[in-house]
């Protein structure tokens, strides 16, 4: 029984400390040492890589967001490393990019998530990077939409890790826990919500990667 409780213990203890670590602001951080400006301040005010490069510096946002995939990447190798259980992983992975996204260190506000999740989905396995590619190039480049780009990227990658690894439930389970978790910070608030997921939403793909206030 104590074995069970303190293997519980440690299971939990790794998810909230993955959390804590996919918080880590890092590209605010660098955006106000580096360039004296706060993110959530300046451009579309979200405080991840996107707004770092297009407002304060391309180095210094390629710098963040690679701060950003390191920090998606070893949250699962680490929880696999000190748990040995791969769902413990699969959710601390997850845990690290809802970290990202919902800061307690920013009040709860946070970046978009792709550069964490794709650090977490890379440590799973490196072919969910292609994976995800296809998925989220479709929707960008075919329906212009972000949103769904992020939707079937993740879905593509998810496919791909529940044929490989035999066992699709727990990767629909993922699939569904990260749409959740980086599809509300998707949205454009000042728009109608139905717009958000109009297919060809944007006039051209340019307008899909430039910073918008949301």
């Amino acid at each position: 029984m104590q074995t069970s409780v303190y293997v519980g213990v440690i299971y939990i203890g790794m998810i909230i400390a993955c959390y804590l670590i996919g918080a880590i602001p890092f590209c605010y951080i660098i955006g106000k040492l580096a360039g004296g400006k706060k993110l959530t301040e300046i451009g579309d005010k979200n405080p991840g890589g996107w707004n770092l490069i297009f407002n304060v510096s391309k180095f210094w946002g390629v710098i963040g967001t690679i701060l950003d995939v390191a920090k998606g990447y070893f949250s699962f190798f680490l929880a696999i490393k000190f748990t040995e259980n791969w769902i413990v992983a699969l959710i601390a992975g997850c845990a690290c990019v809802a970290g990202h996204n919902y800061s307690p260190y920013l009040k709860f506000s946070g970046g978009k998530g792709i550069a964490a999740m794709l650090g977490f989905l890379l440590a799973v396995h490196p072919l969910t990077i292609p994976s995800f590619a296809i998925g989220i190039l479709f929707g960008l480049y075919v329906l212009r939409n972000m949103i769904w780009g992020v939707v079937l990227g993740i879905a593509t990658a998810t496919i791909f890790l529940g044929f490989y690894y035999h066992d699709p439930l727990i990767y629909i389970a993922l699939a569904i826990i990260l749409t959740l978790i980086l599809v509300p910070k998707q949205i454009n608030r000042s728009i109608k919500l139905s717009k958000n997921f109009q297919f060809r939403k944007e006039a051209n793909v340019k307008d899909l990667f430039t910073p918008k206030i949301r």
